[in-house]
């Protein structure tokens, strides 16, 4: 990637910290999708010394990722996908 792409992309990512997800923190605030993808990496983090044979690395940088998506088309509760979500 160039420098140039690379910006491109993290100001495309940055858009995860505005984007709100349809459940609420423990306060009864709307979460952000940033927020979300940070605590299931968190999480795995700490799972890691309980399942010594697994791949964090790899586990890790897929909770980083896995919302990315939604840079782009907000967040859609599982509950509210259909096929037309997934083409």
């Amino acid at each position: 990637m160039t420098d140039r792409e690379i910006l491109d992309f993290l100001h495309i990512a940055e858009r995860l910290k505005d984007q709100t997800r349809h459940c609420t923190t423990s306060r009864g605030r709307q979460e952000s999708v940033a927020e979300h993808s940070w605590r299931t990496a968190l999480f795995a983090m700490l799972l890691e010394d309980e399942i010594p044979e697994a791949d964090f690395h790899k586990i890790i940088r897929m909770c980083i990722l896995h919302d990315l998506g939604e840079a782009l088309t907000g967040d859609i509760p599982a509950f509210w996908k259909t096929k037309a979500d997934s083409d």
